[in-house]
């Protein structure tokens, strides 16, 4: 089974307070966050670890038992702790990151150039999917970092803004008019675009892939709903219809506030910071 060690410090810690709001704020983190983690441990394990009332939490029977585990594995962690060793920044732990596949191309090279140089024995896990699915997943703790397109706002999330993106209508270079759009109506830049794009054209094409729909601008199909990393992604010399409407992507950085205590949790972080300010378009 597989257990988080930031779930079972976070644990330990709490053990030493009475309160969950005691413990989340003596380990500088939100009530939610500490309260997702616990409860999370509490499946792994199979059994309750404290029992909650108005009044605290106090150790279940169980939990005593494997408070004592906990503690012997979090100090043997702390001795195993080389911070200032090249060699072994990340200690065998790997870090998941995810986004979608196209912010990936245009930041996770770099990132991991970064880290080679940093931290030569890092280790990556890339998950790629929409970025609403990918914030869901960091809330739920099973990615631990993510780069995120507009981001929603919640509590129990750090996120900060990296770049800007904009989304506009794209065309071949020989331009003529197109009776066709090419798009991902799955995407709420795209229906902003379309609500105030007056007199567009009546067909619609709609796929998920970005790198398609550049290929397919190209080709003269018709005109592409696309963001503009994507566009120069693609090499392909289309046009940025700028007279039509288009939408500004926030590009953010998103992650629990427990993660990024670590060293190897922080060079990740500046590796991804890293990538996406020295991109240039």
């Amino acid at each position: 089974m597989k257990y988080r060690i930031t779930d079972i410090t976070n644990f330990v810690e709490a053990c030493t307070c009475s309160t969950i709001v005691e413990a989340a704020r003596k380990l500088e983190i939100s009530q939610p966050a500490l309260s997702e983690s616990l409860k999370r441990l509490e499946k792994d394990l199979g059994y309750v670890v404290f029992y909650r009332s108005r009044l605290g939490i106090q150790l279940t029977a169980s939990g005593k038992v494997f408070l004592n585990k906990a503690q012997i594995l979090v100090q043997s962690i702390d001795n195993l702790e080389i911070t200032n060793d090249k060699e072994n920044v990340f200690g065998g732990r790997t870090i998941t990151i995810g986004c979608h596949s196209t912010v990936a191309q245009y930041s996770i090279p770099k990132a991991l150039s970064y880290l080679k140089k940093k931290a030569p024995d890092y280790k990556i896990e890339l998950r790629h999917d929409l970025s609403r699915n990918i914030q869901t997943e960091i809330q739920r703790g099973n990615i631990d970092i993510g780069i995120i397109i507009n981001p929603i706002e919640v509590p129990d999330l750090i996120i900060q803004k990296l770049a800007i993106d904009e989304v506009g209508v794209w065309a071949a270079r020989s331009i003529k008019e197109f009776d066709t759009i090419i798009c991902n109506l799955n995407l709420f830049q795209t229906q902003s675009i379309l609500k105030k794009w007056k007199n567009k054209p009546p067909k619609i094409i709609s796929t998920d892939s970005l790198e398609l729909i550049c290929k397919l601008v190209d080709e003269k199909i018709g005109y592409g709903i696309l963001p503009e990393r994507a566009v120069w992604l693609s090499g392909l010399n289309l046009k940025n219809l700028k007279s039509l409407p288009s939408f500004k992507d926030e590009i953010c950085l998103v992650y629990r506030p427990e993660f990024g205590k670590s060293p190897f949790e922080k060079i990740t972080i500046t590796a991804l910071k890293d990538a996406i300010d020295h991109f240039k378009i």
